[in-house]
């Protein structure tokens, strides 16, 4: 039953469509959550998820951060990082950033790396204890950025942890260029960071077909809310009045999907295809923002193409194919 909402109270601003902050579940994710967990159950000590950039790395690990949690427990040891670009390696700053990463509340006291590795190590065995688990899970985004040396120096808090019976977990995130580093490492005999590091890896990809894209946008339509406890979708709370009338965004999807190929066909794009996620959500933001606030009344069921092929070649997905993946 759809609920009616009174959105006079509630301020468009601070919907998070308008402000960017929400995660909506994807096929790849599916994928890729399947994969985490069978490397969780196994303890694998770490593995590479690599993607071209803006395919949605970064925003399926925020996702995945808020399912493991809920699978693991709300006081489990489950980090998301960033990694830092740097000339050179630095092992105080890189102990720094990891316990900035963990919430440390002497992260950016002292000067000292082993001090600060000490209090790394002695963080994560007393977050294991609480949360009565002998894992750490880290998610090293950006991971690309990592010298041999900040490896080698993780590698020594893999071991002190296993001294103290506790098993750390790596998912290194970052760009096709961590598989390059594989193999450089594998072939100039550096076997221990391949083996706990980067002894598997998956390609994390964006929407492949029609029906990713209708999943996706199936997520707008019922596996999203706002405000918290309305039982209001993100398409409910934009589009009210359709919704009422049986409008739903995935039904759309066929439309936006001949858009996306003809669009390509005119540009000349060729090979496969791989939409990152980037363009896909400014797309689908951009329709709510300019069609679904304030009640204008806009009849989105009936939506011109022409409306909606402007929309998708405004979010710059064809200039991304054309000058190039790596950018």
């Amino acid at each position: 039953m759809v609920q009616h909402l009174n959105k006079s109270i509630i301020d468009y601003k601070t919907h998070p469509i308008a402000i960017g902050d929400y995660s909506i579940g994807t096929n790849a994710i599916s994928k890729l959550y399947s994969y985490v967990t069978k490397w969780i159950q196994n303890r694998l000590p770490g593995a590479i998820i690599y993607g071209y950039p803006r395919i949605g790395k970064t925003g399926a690990v925020r996702y995945l951060m808020r399912v493991l949690e809920e699978d693991l427990g709300h006081n489990f040891p489950l980090y998301h990082i960033t990694c830092k670009s740097r000339k050179n390696p630095n092992e105080n700053a890189f102990f720094e950033d990891i316990l900035v990463g963990v919430k440390h509340d002497l992260a950016l006291v002292g000067s000292k790396a082993n001090v600060k590795r000490n209090r790394l190590v002695n963080l994560l065995i007393e977050k294991a204890e609480q949360a009565k688990s002998n894992k750490v899970i880290i998610f090293l985004d950006e991971a690309q950025n990592l010298f041999e040396f900040e490896y080698r120096w993780l590698m020594d808090v893999y071991n002190d942890l296993s001294l103290a019976q506790v098993h750390l977990i790596v998912f290194l995130v970052g760009q096709r260029e961590l598989l390059n580093q594989r193999t450089v490492y594998r072939d100039t005999g550096r076997y221990q960071l391949v083996g706990r590091f980067m002894s598997q890896a998956y390609e994390f990809k964006g929407i492949l077909d029609l029906e990713d894209l209708e999943e996706f946008l199936l997520g707008y339509d019922v596996y999203s809310e706002y405000p918290i406890g309305s039982s209001c979708s993100y398409t409910q709370f934009y589009f009210s009045e359709a919704f009422k009338n049986g409008f739903r965004l995935s039904s759309l999807a066929s439309t936006i999907w001949d858009i996306i190929e003809e669009s390509r066909r005119t540009n000349g794009i060729k090979g496969n295809l791989d939409i990152p996620m980037q363009y896909i959500v400014l797309f689908i933001e951009n329709l709510f923002l300019e069609y679904g606030e304030d009640e204008k009344d806009y009849d989105i069921i009936h939506i011109p193409t022409e409306a909606l092929k402007e929309l998708f070649e405004g979010t710059g997905y064809l200039e991304w194919e054309i000058y190039g993946r790596i950018t």
